[in-house]
């Protein structure tokens, strides 16, 4: 019987388990300097995320040539990790994303935390308009709507400057995201549960519930009998609910999205039905996002011509 070559049992393994996502430059920058960061801090290293904060603080401090080693090597990582991601759905793996149900309140929606950073909002034109506001109040008419009235002034001078003179408002919120990044990505790290919150995590939730944690004997005991098909519950036979599609968008166009602060709704409008219908490149989505300041209804309704 002729044997498996190694091509099949490489690939057979690599279709098996999820390539993890790697370290940005921040957290590779963090990683690297933790050790001279907590002799830095001495005893203040023991309070909880203050490696990470002070990690922030000197990341953004940075000149560019300093960061330039780590943004490589998270650039070169990332590049690894898409092609082998890639490859693992080629050979039929699934994508499984982690749940955020832990954080989330009664309704369903995650918790909000005054604490966290505050992503900022508006893109590019809404850095024009804070810079602009007072000046387009002050030429409007006496007794002008001081909301809608100045954005829609404020929307047509933004449509008529030409995309060199935009090209300041749009650096200018590109600097906000890349703070508010280093900020997120070092708060998250800051409030990252310890190995053992994550070991006790279970047993706590089932303790608050009353519920008793199951014993090795409990687990070998005869499974439950199946819902019957009539009842109307899920049973083996009932069809599986698939979960939302996952949208390709290109790297370059999600790249250029995510620093104008529109990842989010590019994905959106990718992923209507409607859109993809189109066939047209994700350029073509993203520029109509970009014509819409951010607003993906007004973006889909641009591009299908209504």
């Amino acid at each position: 019987m002729p044997t498996s070559s190694p091509v099949f049992i490489t690939s057979f393994t690599m279709a098996g388990e999820q390539p993890k996502k790697p370290l940005t430059a921040f957290f590779l920058y963090l990683e690297e300097n933790r050790p001279a960061i907590v002799k830095q801090l001495g005893e203040e290293a023991k309070v909880r995320g203050k490696v990470s904060k002070t990690a922030a603080e000197q990341w953004r401090e940075l000149a560019a040539d300093a960061k330039a080693p780590y943004e490589k090597k998270a650039a070169e990582a990332k590049a690894a990790y898409e092609r082998e991601l890639e490859l693992f759905k080629q050979l039929g793996g699934s994508i499984v994303r982690k749940r955020k149900a832990d954080k989330a309140g009664k309704d369903g929606k995650p918790k909000k935390d005054k604490d966290a950073p505050k992503k900022p909002a508006g893109g590019a034109y809404g850095q024009y308009l804070a810079q602009h506001r007072e000046e387009i109040v002050k030429s409007l008419p006496a007794g002008s709507n001081a909301t809608t009235d100045v954005a829609k002034a404020a929307g047509a001078r933004w449509k008529a400057l030409s995309e060199e003179e935009k090209k300041p408002y749009e650096e200018k919120y590109a600097a906000k995201m890349k703070d508010f990044q280093t900020a997120m990505e070092a708060y998250k790290a800051a409030n990252a549960p310890s190995p053992d919150e994550e070991v006790q995590k279970t047993p706590a939730k089932r303790a608050r519930k009353g519920e008793k944690t199951p014993s090795p004997a409990s687990k070998t005991a005869a499974p439950k009998a199946a819902p019957k098909a009539a009842s109307g519950k899920r049973g083996p036979g009932a069809k599986k609910t698939k979960g939302p599609e996952v949208v390709e968008i290109d790297a370059s166009v999600l790249a250029e999205a995510e620093k104008l602060g529109y990842q989010a709704e590019l994905r959106n409008l990718a992923s209507r039905q409607e859109v993809k219908d189109l066939g047209k490149p994700d350029k073509d989505l993203l520029e109509a996002i970009k014509a819409s300041n951010g607003l993906v209804n007004p973006a889909r309704r641009a591009l299908l011509g209504a």
